[in-house]
């Protein structure tokens, strides 16, 4: 049903706005806006795309998890493919997303649903200081476990193809 409404509904929805839109302000004008709010929306996302990349590399450097800058990111990506789909109703979503206040409103809304696996567990969303010390814990106790050998992982083993 989600991918029904992604793929049928919208575009319909977003279609019939386009048609209403052009025959109030002209066709001409609709297509100057389709145009300029994806140029905009592209240089709004490739500004908060490098902004946004830049403190996922500064927060990893340092040792922490960076949950929120990957939230960021993914809000960023959906903006920029909904920015660049010709529709007024996309459009509004889009730059929504793309902007700061927005993303930390629903980082503060989500922010604790959300779930983030590594190789040692699962961690569930708190502060980025407190994803270092777990993963450092896990990370920790894990190398343990796999040094007493109490369950190995792995099986090492030959065998021969008999024909």
């Amino acid at each position: 049903m989600p991918l029904f409404i992604i793929f049928v509904l919208v575009p319909l929805i977003e279609l019939m706005l386009l048609i209403e839109v052009g025959g109030i302000i002209g066709t001409a004008w609709t297509f100057i806006i389709i145009i300029a709010t994806a140029l905009i929306g592209t240089k709004l996302v490739k500004q908060q795309g490098l902004s946004t990349w830049s403190n996922i590399q500064t927060e990893m450097a340092s040792g922490q998890l960076p949950a929120r800058s990957l939230f960021d990111g993914i809000c960023i990506l959906i903006s920029g493919v909904l920015l660049i789909t010709p529709g007024f109703i996309t459009d509004t979503i889009g730059f929504l997303l793309v902007t700061p206040p927005f993303r930390a409103a629903m980082y503060s809304q989500l922010g604790s649903r959300i779930q983030i696996r590594t190789m040692g567990g699962t961690f569930h969303s708190q502060s980025q200081s407190d994803f270092s010390d777990q993963a450092k814990d896990t990370f920790e106790s894990d190398t343990v476990e796999r040094k007493s050998g109490d369950k190995p992982t792995t099986l090492d083993g030959e065998y021969t193809r008999k024909d």
